[in-house]
């Protein structure tokens, strides 16, 4: 990771599914190029002709992952912006206009301001990602064609409905072993696959998770990979009101198996379980300890990596 500075002038790119639309934040100077390598190669070049370092982009539904690869490979810095944080920008400043030219600057404008940590992407642990998102997708399959078996269905149905499921779990059998043996396969994330599995809670699924999908782990201060995670409270105060604290927003995906994780943690003898007893003793509800669960957990894979 590195502090991102903006020494010289910075482009936005409003993404379509064929078209790149890009504007510059300190000119009125603005391109439209191909959504594809060609384009790519055309943007880079454009890139620099004004003396461009960092580029920012909205998620797009996955069609901004080829332009954001072609730029990181090239060494711009590349901002990902959700899209609410623009449209929130955009408030902010004022700014109505709507076009793709106007959306292309206003990204530029919000890259600008930004100063937080620039994170450059490692390929490897994209394309493990997108294995274990193709994972996720083959357990909630299984989990309707499941569902599917074990109503009442004509018999074709149900037959069918069985050999489906076999498939299934012989392919998610097979997707994890292929993740695990790819992670094996390079000694840093091995090492880390490794440590994290000697926490309470922690197999290879969640385990493998938290090595792609949360490589920040390790490097982050105390609190930090709570928040990312999105098991930190917030406080809800103001004036005389004193509202619950809550969670919000982090990354919806790995959460999901530190759940699981730390459901298994607060059963078996742990310090966890010690944790969850201690919470459960002082009246909190189920669901609160879980979360302080969670929170624990993570901020304990942090240490561990650190």
């Amino acid at each position: 990771m590195k502090q991102g500075k903006c020494t010289t002038d910075v482009a936005g790119v409003d993404i379509g599914k064929k078209w790149l639309d890009v504007a510059l934040a300190k000119s009125t100077d603005h391109c439209r190029i191909a959504n594809n390598p060609a384009g790519f190669t055309e943007l880079t070049g454009w890139l620099r002709a004004h003396k461009v370092k960092r580029v920012g982009m909205e998620a797009s539904g996955d069609y901004e992952r080829g332009v954001r690869t072609a730029l990181e490979a090239e060494d711009f810095e590349v901002v990902l912006h959700q899209p609410m944080e623009v449209k929130a920008f955009a408030i902010y400043r004022r700014i109505r206009m709507k076009s793709d030219k106007a959306d292309a600057r206003l990204i530029a404008l919000a890259t600008q301001a930004y100063d937080g940590i620039i994170a450059r992407r490692d390929p490897y642990l994209v394309d493990l990602a997108d294995l274990l998102t193709y994972y996720e997708q083959t357990s909630d399959l299984l989990a309707m064609t499941k569902n599917m078996a074990e109503h009442e269905r004509p018999a074709v149905v149900k037959a069918m409905a069985l050999a489906r499921e076999q498939c299934l779990v012989q392919q998610k059998r097979d997707v994890l072993k292929l993740i695990i043996a790819k992670i094996r396969a390079r000694p840093d994330l091995n090492v880390r696959f490794d440590l994290l599995k000697t926490l309470s809670g922690v197999g290879d699924v969640v385990a493998a998770v938290l090595v792609v999908r949360m490589p920040e782990l390790g490097s982050l201060e105390h609190g930090q990979a709570a928040s990312l995670l999105g098991v930190a409270p917030f406080d809800r105060d103001s004036g005389n009101f004193h509202g619950r604290r809550f969670i919000i927003d982090g990354r919806s995906r790995p959460r999901t198996f530190v759940y699981m994780a730390a459901l298994v943690a607060k059963r078996i003898k742990s310090d966890f379980k010690t944790f969850a007893d201690r919470l459960l003793g002082t009246g909190k509800p189920p669901k609160v300890v879980i979360v302080a669960v969670m929170r624990k957990l993570i901020e304990a894979a942090n240490l561990v990596l650190k």
